[in-house]
């Protein structure tokens, strides 16, 4: 999903003050979150979660070094080969001790620095999960990619790599893979026109207009592997990404975004974050 400026390397704007939709989403799940939780347990706040956002995110990972060690946050529904859940993993697991570290040693939390691994943990958790469920992520762009590009390798200028650029073996072959990857209904610039559209719809709306829909029913025994898929399913079976590929945007579109698409995301993010609360916090949230 895009999120602003997080493909320029220096941009000042990149840790979130010019907000992009992964971090109006963030926005809009703390804000939930934090209803949720009631100051009950301790999480970083939307300012802290964010910074690590835009350039300091995964997708300032990629422009800084493309293809060396890239969060690849695509995930095939009908075919997942379990990458993106074990991104989601991961963190979630790095997440989980660092809060459970706070609560033990809430003094230290500050002095040690904890406080900040928790708001990159939980941004980067967050960033996977919206990517995980965007429906241009349920394209197999690696396998377009890489049946485009003759030479693994990346085009450099002054040694700076960039990414997005297919090699051929002639400059004709290049001009003909590089249309098909950016010219008109292109992997890519398709890619990225579903993407800006999302983030029109998310930034002309308010944050009521994605508010998630949770009973205290769904923290009780939360498994968030299971929720996750769940989500994925639903969203999947929309098809929406399909539907955009062969139409563009359409009204019909633009409220499932609104209506379903954000709101599923934004509610996927909260259970994410809520899973990885120390016990003794969700102990504390679910007894009213």
């Amino acid at each position: 999903m895009y999120s602003a400026v997080g493909l320029l390397k220096y941009a000042k704007g990149s840790g979130g003050k010019l907000v992009g939709t992964h971090q109006k989403l963030d926005k809009a799940a703390r804000r939930a979150f934090s209803s949720l939780i009631k100051k009950k347990a301790f999480f970083p706040n939307s300012k802290e979660i964010i910074h690590f956002e835009g350039s300091r995110g995964p997708d300032g990972l990629k422009r800084k070094s493309p293809g060396v060690d890239e969060p690849m946050h695509f995930i095939m529904p009908d075919n997942d080969d379990g990458k993106l859940w074990h991104y989601i993993e991961n963190h979630s697991a790095n997440l989980r001790r660092v809060l459970k570290e706070i609560q033990d040693n809430p003094e230290k939390a500050y002095d040690e620095g904890t406080d900040v691994r928790a708001a990159f943990e939980a941004a980067w958790l967050a960033h996977a999960i919206v990517d995980g469920l965007t429906p241009a992520h349920h394209f197999p762009y690696e396998e377009a990619v890489s049946e485009l590009m003759s030479d693994k390798d990346y085009f450099r200028i002054f040694g700076q790599p960039i990414k997005g650029i297919m090699r051929g073996d002639s400059l004709a072959e290049s001009a003909v893979k590089n249309w098909r990857y950016w010219g008109h209904n292109g992997y890519m610039s398709k890619h990225i026109a579903f993407e800006y559209g999302v983030a029109l719809i998310v930034t002309a709306e308010g944050w009521d207009a994605f508010y998630p829909e949770i009973s205290p029913s769904d923290l009780v025994d939360l498994d968030f592997k299971t929720e996750f898929y769940n989500s994925l399913r639903k969203i999947h079976s929309l098809d929406m990404y399909t539907r955009f590929r062969q139409d563009g945007w359409t009204s019909a579109l633009g409220k499932e975004t609104k209506n379903i698409l954000v709101p599923e995301i934004v509610r996927a993010i909260v259970l994410g974050w809520y899973a990885c609360l120390p016990e003794e916090s969700k102990r504390k949230i679910t007894k009213e």
